[in-house]
C-alpha cells in the first residue's frame, strides 16, 4: 500500500510539472518543437516526442536533469515547474502531505521567516549569507553607479558656485558609496569566516576584494 502511495505521487509528481511546462510553453507561444529546439540549444537534448509524452500523461517521473533545462528554455526558475504559485493554494509536497503552496516553496528553498535568523552551521544559515550578500551587493552597486552617474552630470555644470553646491553634494554620494562598499567588504569576509566562499563579483567591483596599502601595493584579501 506504501509503495503504491509513492507511485501515485511520483505520477502526480510528473503531472504537475507537465502541467507548468504546457502553461508556460502556451504562455510563450511555443510549439513543442520549439521548445524541444530551445533545450538543443542549451546544450541538453529533450525530443519533442519526450515533451509531448510528458504534457499528455505517459511520463511516470520526471529527471532533474531535464527539469532543469526545461525550466531554463521556458525562462522560468526551475521551483515555477514544481510548485504551482499563483495557481493553487495548497500542494501535495510528499506523499499524503497536503500543505500551503508558501510552507512549500519555503521548504524547498530554505527560507527563514523575516526577521528570524536561521540557526548557526544549518543550510538555513548559509543559505541566508548568501541572500544577505546579494542584498548588499545590489546597494553598493546601486550607490556606485548613483554617485558615477551624478559625477559625470555635474562636471557639466560651470558656474562656480553651483559647481560648489555640487561638489559638496558629490562627496555625500561618495561617502555613502565607500559606506556601501565597506558593508559589501564586511559581508564577504564574515562569509570567508565562516568557512563559506562568496559568490565572484561583478568585474567592475572586483576591487572590493582587495586591499591597496599605504605605498599603492594591491594585495588579494586572505580567502
Amino acid at each position: 500500500m506504501v509503495g503504491m502511495t509513492e507511485k501515485d505521487w511520483r505520477g502526480r509528481l510528473a503531472e504537475r510539472v507537465a502541467e507548468a511546462v504546457r502553461r508556460y510553453r502556451n504562455e510563450r507561444g511555443m510549439s513543442a518543437q520549439a521548445l524541444a529546439d530551445a533545450c538543443a540549444e542549451i546544450g541538453y537534448e529533450i525530443p519533442r516526442t519526450v515533451i509531448a509524452n510528458l504534457e499528455n500523461g505517459r511520463r511516470a517521473s520526471v529527471e532533474i536533469a531535464d527539469l532543469l533545462v526545461l525550466a531554463k528554455a521556458l525562462k522560468v526558475p526551475p521551483i515555477a515547474l514544481l510548485m504551482p504559485v499563483g495557481v493553487a493554494g495548497t500542494i501535495e509536497v510528499l506523499p499524503g502531505q497536503e500543505v500551503s503552496i508558501w510552507d512549500a516553496v519555503t521548504w524547498f528553498t530554505a527560507e527563514v521567516p523575516l526577521g528570524d535568523e536561521p540557526s548557526e552551521g544549518t543550510i538555513e544559515a548559509k543559505l541566508y549569507e548568501f541572500r544577505l550578500h546579494a542584498q548588499v551587493l545590489s546597494a553598493a552597486q546601486k550607490a556606485v553607479e548613483f554617485a558615477d552617474g551624478t559625477r559625470r552630470t555635474l562636471s557639466m555644470v560651470h558656474d562656480p558656485e553651483q559647481r560648489a553646491i555640487n561638489n559638496e553634494m558629490q562627496e555625500k554620494l561618495d561617502d555613502y558609496a565607500r559606506h556601501q562598499l565597506k558593508d559589501l567588504r564586511g559581508q564577504r569576509n564574515d562569509m570567508r569566516k565562516a568557512g563559506l566562499v562568496p559568490p565572484a563579483l561583478p568585474e567592475d567591483l572586483a576591487y572590493v576584494d582587495f586591499h591597496i596599502d599605504e605605498k599603492g601595493d594591491i594585495y588579494p584579501l586572505a580567502r
